[in-house]
């Protein structure tokens, strides 16, 4: 920019391309509106090629010397693109972005959340039911719309619409096409759209969509831990996905409804940073004679077990549990394999290392089984395993009650059909192949569930020999469960007995929920599991996309260089 005399709106930049002189390009200090597609990837899975990347983030969060923003590096990098492009935007600006619905709902998602509360009045969230956008990419997406706004007063009243698309794009906005006339009607409809959205102060919903109205101070609040006195974040998925029921369950739950950290323990399974050395097969403890007292058997995925309890004999491996240092173990078997086992460098893999030198191979001094296990993942089934005496790969969550004899109780309601629909909501919606929900720890923890104070002594008694049922059968998917495959089929003489029994109690007897309203409920999951199905038929298979290929480009720039050297 040096002897270049330019006013204060307009920036200039030396550009040069591979093929291409350098050139001076003249652009706007400002700009009204910003739109892109981010790349669906995180800053960790982009390979180092002489670019420091940890200054690079780190200088996207700042405005001169000040930090705007706290992301959390676990985020997406379209994050970076939102607090960076806030810079070039004038006030009033708006924001059009596409990008991973993640945020929505994990823990890290909390510091955009915040970003954007502060900085933004929040137009408007849209995400489809029925299609994930982008064929190619294994990920579901939202459309955020955003206007700059730096007073208070304004945000805080702003209405965020949370718009929640029924049928597919092309069925809102037609293709673009190069007849006028065809423009016209394209402009036209998309502003019919645009106007159907903000015009709704309340709920809505018809057959094609439906429309949540959030005031931005309410979402403040709900986020805001006043004992920590920031920002702590919060669900904000469940305002796009979840049907009235879900509102009306809240209302009715109040005083009764807790989470479920209030009343238990909730733990990650064992990382043991190197599984093929920890974790065994018969076959691999015969050979190696490793003596039995050091092995324990490990749950290690959902598809080992076929009902509500864990049996040890549908378990294919063992895991090493062993706090004994090495010179207490000479002699033994086990010593030879942790020996072999340092030969072949697992004691330098992250994970083991952080444990020490020479205790790499403890998991743990008092770790002992959890009553209970919550998957981390679910698909159709959703099973949460009464325990006795087995462990759980990191994969999976204890849950260990505050009372002992809470455990059959608090197994009964999280393996409810309430529970579920919580689940649904909360969880983090992956597409693909796998058309599963992702469920952080943190949403277990926050799962709500009835009080066990709430229970006569008359209905503990009925809900525990429910549970027992259960006990004896195999977990069946949520529509086998429920006796449907829509919304449409559902009934209540078709919900399996043994789990309406159950869910009667808790949904009936605990909340007072009418049988209506139960039902209501019913059809929301089947609705929610069955459109994660849907949608992720719409995903490509075999051609996942989750960002740039940095390592061809790289490869291209390589060769275009040596050409130019030639």
């Amino acid at each position: 920019e040096e002897g270049f005399m330019l006013p204060e709106a307009v920036r200039c930049r030396i550009a040069q391309t591979l093929n291409l002189e350098p050139r001076m390009v003249t652009y706007p200090r400002w700009f009204d509106v910003i739109v892109g597609n981010p790349p669906y990837t995180r800053q960790e899975e982009i390979p180092a090629i002489g670019v420091d990347k940890g200054k690079l983030i780190e200088d996207a969060l700042k405005l001169g010397n000040r930090k705007i923003a706290d992301i959390s590096r676990r985020a997406g990098i379209h994050a970076y693109f939102f607090v960076h492009g806030t810079k070039f935007l004038k006030e009033g600006g708006r924001f059009g972005f596409i990008v991973s619905n993640s945020w929505l709902d994990v823990d890290y998602g909390k510091g955009l959340q915040e970003f954007f509360l502060q900085n933004y009045k929040i137009v408007a969230i849209i995400e489809s039911k029925v299609e994930p956008w982008f064929k190619d990419a294994d990920i579901n997406t939202c459309i955020v719309i955003l206007e700059k706004c730096s007073s208070k007063k304004e945000r805080d009243n702003n209405r965020v619409r949370f718009v929640y698309l029924k049928k597919q794009l092309r069925e809102f906005v037609p293709p673009a096409q190069d007849i006028w006339e065809k423009q016209l009607e394209r402009l036209r409809v998309i502003d019919a759209l645009i106007q159907t959205i903000i015009a709704h102060d309340r709920f809505y919903e018809n057959e094609e969509l439906r429309i949540y109205p959030k005031l931005q101070s309410e979402l403040w609040a709900e986020g805001y831990d006043a004992q920590e006195g920031k920002y702590a974040g919060s669900k904000w998925g469940k305002y796009l996905r979840a049907p009235q029921i879900f509102f009306k369950i809240l209302e009715k739950g109040k005083g009764k409804l807790v989470p479920l950290k209030e009343l238990a323990e909730v733990r990650f399974g064992i990382k043991t940073g190197a599984n093929e050395f920890f974790y065994l097969t018969e076959e691999q403890i015969k050979r190696w004679g490793i003596e039995r007292r050091f092995l324990k058997p490990i749950i290690f995925s959902l598809k080992e077990v076929r009902g509500y309890k864990l049996n040890k004999s549908s378990l294919r491996k063992k895991v090493i549990i062993c706090h004994k240092t090495k010179n207490k173990l000479k002699g033994t078997n086990l010593l030879k394999y942790i020996l072999w086992g340092e030969r072949r460098g697992y004691n330098r893999r992250p994970t083991c290392a952080a444990r020490g030198d020479n205790t790499w191979y403890y998991l743990g001094h008092n770790w002992d089984y959890a009553p209970l296990i919550f998957p981390a993942k679910i698909g159709e089934r959703m099973p949460v395993f009464l325990n006795y005496g087995i462990f759980e790969d990191k994969k999976l969550y204890g849950v260990t009650p505050k009372r002992r004899r809470d455990i059959l109780l608090i197994g009964a309601l999280l393996n409810s059909t309430l529970a579920r629909f919580f689940i649904e909501y909360a969880s983090r919606q992956l597409t693909g192949s796998q058309a599963i929900a992702d469920i952080d720890v943190i949403v277990v923890e926050s799962l709500l569930i009835p009080h066990s104070k709430n229970f006569a002594q008359k209905s503990r008694v009925r809900l525990i020999a429910a549970f027992k049922k259960l006990l004896k059968r195999d977990a069946l998917s949520i529509f086998d469960e429920l006796g449907a495959k829509s919304a449409d089929e559902v009934a209540l003489d078709k919900v399996k007995p043994d789990r309406r029994e159950l869910d009667k109690i808790i949904m009936g007897d605990i909340l007072g929920l009418t049988e209506e309203e139960q039902l209501e409920v019913y059809r929301a999951v089947v609705d929610l599991v069955r459109a994660r199905l849907e949608k992720a038929k719409g995903v490509k298979k075999g051609r996942r996309k989750q960002g740039f290929d940095i390592q061809a480009l790289k490869a291209a720039v390589i060769k275009e260089l040596e050409g130019l050297e030639e």
